[in-house]
Order: C-alpha cells, then structure tokens, then sequence
C-alpha cells in the first residue's frame, strides 16, 4: 500500500511534458517608418521593409518615432503578433496587414 503513491508519483512526473524550446532565432531587417493620414486611410504609422516592400502595423511603436513627417530609416527586430489589420473599403478579399511588436529598434 506504500509503494502505490510513491509509484504514482513517480508516472506523474515521467508523463509531465517538458518545456519546448524554441531556437528560432529574430533576424534583423532595415526598413522605413512612415505616416499616412488616418482621415484618408485608417492606418496611421506604418512600417514598410526594404527587402520585401512589406507594410506591417507596428503595435508598440516608440513615441520617438511618432510624428507626422517620419520617414525614418531604421534597423529594426520584429515578432508577429498574430493579428491583422483590415482598413479601407475593399470589396475583394483582404488578407489584411500584418501586425508586429518591434524587439528592437535602432535608427541608421
């Protein structure tokens, strides 16, 4: 009758899942934060990358960079934050924008 908690403990903890871990490593890319009008468009600011020419919403973009004339050059570290943004009138089908929250974020 001992022996069956000690047994039982010792399965829980054979079965207990392990941590996953996740070696994908945040490559970063250069890109261009700007502004459009969000009376015109919905979007506000904006990133656009310089390898893709993908635009993205950045989710936590720093007040540093909040201003109607940006247009600045930036070197920046992005996770996708598994939301999409959805602006303008479109009648065809719409992946939408992709959202990121920015890791790091460097002016070059």
């Amino acid at each position: 009758m001992k022996k069956i908690p000690g047994f039982l403990l010792l399965i829980l903890i054979a079965l207990q899942p392990g941590c996953k871990k996740n070696n994908e490593t945040i490559s970063e890319v250069n890109a261009h934060i700007r502004f459009s009008d969000p009376a015109a468009d919905g979007i506000g600011y904006f990133i656009n990358m310089d390898s893709t020419h993908e635009t993205v919403i950045p989710v936590n973009l720093p007040s540093g960079y909040k201003y109607k004339e940006v247009n600045a050059a930036v070197s920046v570290k992005l996770v996708d934050a598994a939301k999409r943004f959805y602006y303008g009138m479109s009648t065809l089908p719409n992946p939408g924008i992709r959202g990121v929250y920015i890791v790091t974020i460097r002016k070059i």
